[in-house]
């Protein structure tokens, strides 16, 4: 029931906190690279929201090997402070949806055949710590967010940065590679897991980029394939994940 109760509290939380519009002098002193992503990601003007309604589908596969599952998804996504998001697909022939949060420092998924019963649910330290990577490295679907004091910006070089958000007291990097023009290629962070690993620990996780798209001024990663191991000789690009971004809107968890 917590997950049914985030969007209100996630939306009261960035309401809160409003701040004003984007001008390309607000990321003056930031080092080149990073200058150069958020005036390409950000128009003149634009109002600063700290929150995100995505609406996309998709691919992937829930187990390495398994088979590869379409979906459709929505999420809520306030880099700050926390996410929802469902996802909606079929598996053996049934409904089935998939809603994985992030909110207060706790973080877990459920899986559920729709309208019958839930088949899986994944809670604990672990998780958590796993979703709150996740809320960090998708706050590029909002980087109106990534604008402001609370956010720490370091040069890797020419053509990567790395950003720095705290949630719940957890200083998560991740970094960025951007081209010439400003336009993002790639996401990539240690993010807490367990996969192909005996016990949890920060594993390479990341996305490349295909392609993007402007909303509301904002322009974000509208195609994307990556997942667990992006970067290294362990990535299969048979078992990424893919996804398309149809919509977005900015300000607004209703």
């Amino acid at each position: 029931m917590r997950y049914l109760r985030l969007r209100l509290p996630l939306a009261q939380a960035i309401e809160e906190a409003a701040p004003g519009n984007f001008s390309p002098a607000r990321c003056a002193d930031l080092p080149a690279p990073a200058r150069r992503y958020l005036r390409h990601a950000i128009a003149p003007g634009t109002p600063l929201a700290r929150i995100v309604r995505l609406e996309m589908d998709g691919s992937m596969r829930p187990r390495p090997g398994g088979p590869r599952v379409a979906l459709t998804a929505d999420e809520v996504l306030a880099p700050h402070v926390g996410f929802t998001w469902t996802a909606r697909a079929r598996m053996f022939g049934l409904p089935v949806r998939v809603r994985d949060h992030y909110f207060e420092n706790e973080g877990g998924v459920s899986v559920a055949i729709i309208g019958v019963i839930p088949v899986a649910r994944e809670t604990g330290a672990d998780v958590t710590r796993s979703s709150r990577g996740r809320l960090v490295a998708e706050a590029v679907w909002c980087p109106t967010a990534l604008v402001g004091p609370d956010v720490r910006w370091e040069g890797v070089d020419a053509d990567r940065i790395r950003f720095t958000l705290t949630v719940d007291g957890d200083a998560i990097p991740v970094t960025l590679r951007v081209g010439h023009d400003g336009a993002l290629r790639d996401v990539t962070l240690e993010r807490w897991g367990k996969i192909d690993v005996p016990t949890a620990r920060p594993i390479p996780y990341g996305f490349e980029v295909l392609d993007d798209a402007t909303f509301e001024g904002v322009t974000i990663p509208a195609r994307l394939r990556g997942g667990w191991w992006y970067g290294t000789d362990r990535f299969d690009q048979e078992e990424a994940a893919e996804f398309v971004i149809h919509a977005a809107s900015f300000g607004d968890a209703s």
